[in-house]
């Protein structure tokens, strides 16, 4: 099936200029999910607040984030992209600068969360609005926009505590937030003044689903809130699964989630559309980003320790030996992307990268104080190339398994799963960590081989999407003996 082009009269170069525009939205939500850890000290010195305190901080802005990705996902696709994400950047921007004004720690919370609200449409219709400027008759440019859109997430993710204690250190750590403000601003200037709305076509009509966006949002709430109170320890200690606080978050997130789904068997425009689950490879790739996630996200966060811990190595150092991670992931996607749209189909790119994963995490059962560092180097560039399908290709494959007007919905979703499996994936790594003989190589290889099997085996259950790329040109029949 032949995908539409709504940007299909939008020139070359100012075509360009709007991804940048676009890239640079991903890269600030990014940012800010990860510039607090380095900053937080002088906050606290500050302003005050604890242990607890830093909890709601880094929960507030994951939780405000990650239950905004699915109803902007959606509503993009009834009301269009465009107006949803220079509202959600208005938003963002606003809590920064609320962030930078901050006077206690209990508003800067507050503000915090009201940055994710904003950054929930830059993660979800950024990538939504690049998939539709680089449909597949222009497949080289999709794969050189995935490229640098890995790039923007890698540079996110590490930039944010460099950039984080360089800002703290050295002009104070209000600027950590208001940073955002000349990147935003220019951004959405461009979007507003170069890219024209565009209003998806046979949107349906009908009353908007008030009853399941709140029960959506509260449940997912309940889950991450629960998943960071287990991966957090508060004044030195984790609290348990059995928890009061973490078990009835949990529970009552599945409780109101499983009401979720009979409010949508009778939306009439629902916000979650259950009928996506039908297609099979869209709840495979679904699971498969989950569990890509769970075994990933752990390796970023426990490996520095080891480093510094382990090995004695400083933070800079520590942070320079991840840069095989962070290598394999941007070539992994880079790869992937390209195998994918050249090659038309998504699964054996996918089942590769699960495989690399499983086997990158596994070999850290063999990790210790006298490892040699070329050989952890070695396993971590394995991860990153593992890791790097679940970048992009799982999203690629995700939008092509199903109907274009659901593309935004089912962006959000793949979005969503992998921010959640992080969530649980860091939860299950503190819990494997209170083991008595735990140490920082067997969290990372049992939650990592597990997860990167349970990722493969989910694969194996996706149909192979087929990617439709640009049609090629048609070659004049050779002359018969015939007609010769």
């Amino acid at each position: 099936m032949t995908q539409p082009d709504p940007y299909g009269d939008l020139a070359p170069r100012r075509r360009l200029v709007v991804t940048l525009a676009l890239l640079g939205c991903a890269f600030v939500a990014m940012l800010d999910g990860t510039v607090i850890g380095t900053a937080l000290p002088r906050i606290v010195a500050q302003i005050g607040g604890g242990g607890t305190w830093y909890v709601w901080l880094v929960t507030a802005y994951l939780l405000t984030s990650s239950v905004s990705v699915p109803i902007y996902g959606r509503f993009s696709d009834l009301y269009g992209r465009r107006h949803l994400l220079l509202g959600g950047l208005a938003i963002f921007l606003a809590g920064s600068l609320a962030c930078g004004m901050a006077g206690s720690m209990l508003a800067l919370i507050v503000c915090r969360a009201v940055q994710g609200l904003g950054a929930g449409a830059l993660l979800t219709l950024g990538m939504s609005l690049i998939r539709d400027l680089y449909p597949p008759s222009r497949a080289q440019g999709l794969i050189r926009m995935q490229t640098l859109l890995a790039g923007m997430m890698v540079l996110g993710m590490v930039g944010g505590p460099v950039i984080g204690g360089l800002l703290a250190d050295n002009a104070g750590w209000r600027w950590a937030f208001w940073i955002n403000l000349p990147i935003g601003i220019a951004a959405g200037l461009t979007i507003a003044l170069a890219l024209p709305q565009r209003r998806p076509a046979n949107a349906p009509n009908g009353k908007l689903d008030t009853g399941g966006i709140v029960l959506l949002v509260a449940g997912l709430s309940l889950l991450l809130t629960g998943f960071s109170l287990r991966g957090n320890a508060i004044d030195g200690a984790t609290p348990s699964w059995t928890d009061p606080s973490v078990a009835g978050c949990l529970l009552g997130g599945l409780a109101v989630l499983g009401l979720l789904v009979v409010v949508e068997r009778r939306a009439a425009v629902p916000v979650v559309p259950l009928r996506l689950f039908r297609h099979r490879s869209y709840s495979a790739l679904l699971a498969a980003g989950f569990f890509f996630q769970v075994a990933a996200l752990p390796v970023g966060v426990f490996l520095p320790l080891y480093f510094q811990h382990d090995r004695s190595h400083t933070a800079t150092v520590s942070g320079l030996l991840l840069l095989p991670l962070l290598i394999g992931m941007t070539l992994g996607n880079r790869l992937t992307a390209a195998a994918i749209i050249r090659g038309g189909r998504a699964k054996p790119a996918l089942l590769a990268g699960a495989a690399l994963l499983a086997a990158g995490t596994a070999a850290f059962f063999a990790l210790g104080a006298s490892t040699p560092l070329p050989l952890t180097c070695l396993w971590l560039l394995l991860i990153g190339l593992g890791t790097g399908p679940a970048m992009g290709g799982i999203t690629i494959a995700t939008q092509y398994c199903v109907p274009h007007a659901d593309m935004g919905t089912a962006t959000s979703g793949s979005t969503l799963t992998k921010q959640i499996g992080g969530a649980f994936g860091l939860a299950c790594a503190q819990s494997l960590m209170t083991r008595p003989d735990a140490t920082i190589g067997t969290t990372i290889a049992i939650g990592g081989t597990i997860a990167g099997l349970s990722a493969l085996v989910c694969l194996l259950f996706m149909r192979n999407v087929a990617i439709t790329g640009p049609a090629k040109p048609a070659t004049a029949p050779k002359p018969s003996a015939a007609t010769a």
